[in-house]
């Protein structure tokens, strides 16, 4: 990137030239594979081929002004399944109604004050103002220390300031992002930066992991009932919908944070694999890698695959794959038809570590 302006169509979207492969034992490490170079690519298939929601980009004010009562969720078809976002007092509130793999009916609220939300908001995405000041620093920097090293000490030392200062706004604009949930990659190619998403809302979404460790315990769950018990709820409670790449002037890289996902009652695939790893995350030991292919992300858990499981190994280790996408209800070690063909691919895949 040095001595090259950076254009701002290079921030829409995340780049994903990843893939993997679906039955038992293949040797996944050998489809490993380096990021593509430029393009623009999104991460928003669902697990299940449906078509992309109609209110995908909605105004998410107009959601929160109206408090939903409880009513069947759309583009599912099983019992049981609910979801009511509203606002009490000074707070914003979602609760969630649905079913467990082991068939137990189960409900969870997560809520934040409004002030604390809004401030939560303003840690991702960036906007094109904040782009253009970084980018009109460089220039002028550039100008005047020319002109200074020049007149001072010639060419060569002139070059090399500039140098200098373009490593700087290297630097100012890699810290920027990383604040913002986003990460630059080669290819001045932009995307969410998803194991610091998660790490950052680990502590967030504690209260509703607690939640879930209470019902664990009182109905005497086995940890695969627990960690279903969340994945259920992010597959089949939380609506299906691709965020929009560009929202209120500030680029979001197609992503949805944690929060504003529970808060919403929406997101997409990775979006809800962001969210399902930020409340896994608050388990002590519970080792997980983000898995991206074309268009997709998905996650996996460390354990040893059962008979059928679908599973990757990374740094000699088997990970259980586990499909957040929704809306179809799947089990950790299954992924749908769509997915499936995804890692059949041979574009190679990429494993981010979270934990």
């Amino acid at each position: 990137m040095r001595g090259a302006a950076l254009k701002p169509c290079y921030f829409i979207a995340l780049a994903a030239c990843l893939a993997t492969a679906h039955s038992l034992g293949r040797d996944w490490e050998a489809l490993l594979a380096a990021p593509a170079q430029g393009g623009v690519l999104l991460r928003s298939q669902s697990s299940d081929d449906e078509d992309d929601d109609e209110e995908a980009g909605e105004d998410e004010g107009s959601q929160q002004e109206e408090a939903r009562e409880y009513t069947s969720r759309e583009n599912r078809t099983e019992k049981g399944t609910a979801q009511r976002i509203y606002k009490e007092g000074g707070s914003l509130k979602a609760e969630y109604h649905f079913i467990n793999f082991n068939k137990n009916r189960v409900a969870v609220t997560f809520g934040m004050a409004a002030a604390e939300y809004n401030r939560y908001l303003g840690g991702y995405g960036y906007s094109d103002f904040e782009l253009n000041g970084l980018k009109t620093w460089r220039e002028t920097t550039r100008q005047d220390v020319w002109k200074k090293v020049y007149a001072a000490s010639g060419k060569a030392a002139a070059q090399s300031a500039i140098a200098d200062v373009d490593l700087e706004y290297d630097t100012r604009l890699r810290a920027l992002l990383r604040s913002r949930g986003l990460a630059l990659r080669a290819g001045n190619i932009v995307e969410c930066d998803m194991p610091a998403v998660v790490k950052r809302n680990v502590e967030l979404l504690k209260p509703l992991a607690l939640a879930f460790s209470k019902i664990s315990s009182e109905r005497g769950w086995r940890e695969e009932n627990l960690i279903g018990g969340v994945l259920s709820m992010v597959q089949t409670a939380i609506r299906y919908k691709i965020p929009p790449s560009v929202e209120g002037g500030l680029h979001t890289g197609g992503l949805l944070p944690p929060a504003r996902s529970l808060l919403s009652g929406w997101g997409d695939c990775d979006t809800k694999t962001g969210l399902l790893a930020a409340i896994l995350g608050n388990w002590k030991g519970m080792k997980m890698v983000g898995i991206a292919v074309p268009g997709h992300y998905l996650m996996a858990i460390r354990r040893l695959p059962g008979k059928g499981d679908v599973f990757v190994r990374y740094e000699g280790l088997e990970y259980v794959l586990v499909e957040p996408a929704g809306p179809a209800w799947l089990e950790p070690g299954t992924v749908g038809q769509a997915t499936t063909a995804l890692l059949s691919g041979g574009e190679g895949y990429k494993v981010d570590p979270f934990f």
